[in-house]
């Protein structure tokens, strides 16, 4: 259940991020221009690439928000007066996390929209309710440890190497998980061999398998555990790191 701590720190997050629109334009607009570019030329009237072609991207949008709202955006808000004062409320880290993930979730759900509109008035993606539920939740789950890999990287690395180290891992990470292209196997071999173990890959399982097929992929479901849990002790260390040197 959310307490109202969770809530709270959710809704002075959400004030400060409608109130600056150089992240929610981007958020809501990068999304469906990328789409339209790279994804649009895939498609070539078969609904089923289509499909891939669209959950691909629709990770890929929110792999930004998640990425760029917490890798850069807690590693900007760290040395701030607020942040400071808000450091002094009674929140824990996990209440503090966790109003962030539910943000993040917010405005990756407003920057699908438009994705799904463009989809459905371009291509020939044709989804039941069932299986556009099944999609939403399979990438809403999947976006939540990558979530916990940003607020690691806002934590760990300095405000100035925030930007530039996120940049490095956002993109690669996105094409090497098989979210640019309908089918991972549309991957060089060598990229392939890689990004078995990427959590992306497995996000992309998650979303193809579980969201498009209906099966339940044991495999690519205990991998993001795996990397949650990893990414959610280092996410913690840093943020009692950050405090220590902070309020010493």
């Amino acid at each position: 259940m959310l307490t109202n701590r969770v809530l709270l720190n959710a809704r002075i997050q959400l004030d400060e991020l409608i109130h600056v629109p150089a992240f929610t334009v981007p958020s809501l607009g990068l999304p469906l221009i990328t789409f339209a570019i790279f994804g649009l030329p895939q498609v070539r009237n078969d609904s089923h690439v289509a499909a891939g072609v669209f959950v691909g991207f629709a990770a890929f949008a929110l792999l930004g928000i998640v990425m760029f709202q917490f890798g850069v955006g807690i590693a900007v808000d760290r040395g701030s007066p607020w942040e400071r004062f808000v450091r002094t409320l009674p929140s824990s880290p996990g209440e503090r996390f966790a109003a962030r993930l539910i943000i993040a979730l917010v405005f990756g759900t407003a920057s699908l929209i438009p994705l799904v509109v463009l989809a459905l008035l371009t291509t020939p993606l044709r989804l039941d309710a069932l299986a556009w539920l099944r999609v939403v939740v399979a990438l809403l789950a999947g976006a939540m440890p990558l979530g916990l890999f940003g607020i690691m990287i806002g934590y760990l690395v300095h405000e100035r190497g925030a930007l530039p180290l996120t940049n490095l891992i956002y993109l690669p990470m996105s094409y090497l998980g098989g979210l640019f292209s309908a089918s991972v196997s549309d991957l060089p071999s060598a990229a392939r061999e890689v990004s078995a173990w990427l959590p992306t890959r497995q996000w992309g399982e998650l979303i193809t398998e579980f969201g498009l097929a209906g099966s339940f992929p044991t495999r690519a479901v205990l991998g993001l555990v795996g990397y949650a849990i990893v990414f959610a002790a280092a996410a913690v260390y840093g943020y009692r790191r950050d405090q220590q040197r902070q309020y010493r």
